[in-house]
């Protein structure tokens, strides 16, 4: 036979919190953004770093010499117009009551982040270089927001 136990939270202020709680999750919002801000400086990173947690395929000696011939050497891999630039500078999010969408508005930038074939013919092979991803230490920092937005006197 099944038990339960019906509890009844008669203190002001306790009712006050969960009450403040429960209007805060009707409109997430807010969160939504600061996740999005969260999850966008972790893509920079990938970018950054070159890849994380795994570093991207290195770039081809071809791809490397056009970049010199147009003075864009020195670089990192998918960081050719600098940081405000290229694939790097279309990354942006939008954030919803329920969700928060995070996108490179680029239409080159599902060839770079999954792979395939490019160029006329599909000629040229482009290795993976998955860059629109969280990692798992980001996970930490947007549980700690949305209990903190929650908790938020």
């Amino acid at each position: 036979m099944p038990v339960e136990i019906k509890l009844t939270i008669e203190d002001k202020e306790v009712r006050s919190a969960l009450q403040k709680i429960q209007d805060r999750a009707g409109n997430l919002k807010p969160v939504m953004g600061t996740i999005g801000e969260i999850v966008r400086a972790s893509i920079r990173r990938n970018f950054e770093e070159g890849g994380r947690p795994r570093k991207w395929e290195q770039l081809k000696a071809a791809t490397i010499v056009g970049r010199i011939k147009r003075r864009h050497w020195p670089g990192k891999i998918l960081i050719e117009r600098g940081v405000s630039g290229g694939l790097l500078g279309s990354l942006s999010y939008r954030a919803f009551p329920d969700k928060v969408v995070v996108s490179a508005n680029k239409e080159y930038a599902a060839i770079h982040h999954f792979g395939g074939k490019a160029g006329r013919g599909g000629k040229v092979s482009i290795p993976a270089r998955p860059f629109l991803m969280v990692q798992d230490e980001d996970w930490r920092e947007i549980r700690a927001a949305i209990a903190d937005y929650l908790t938020r006197k």
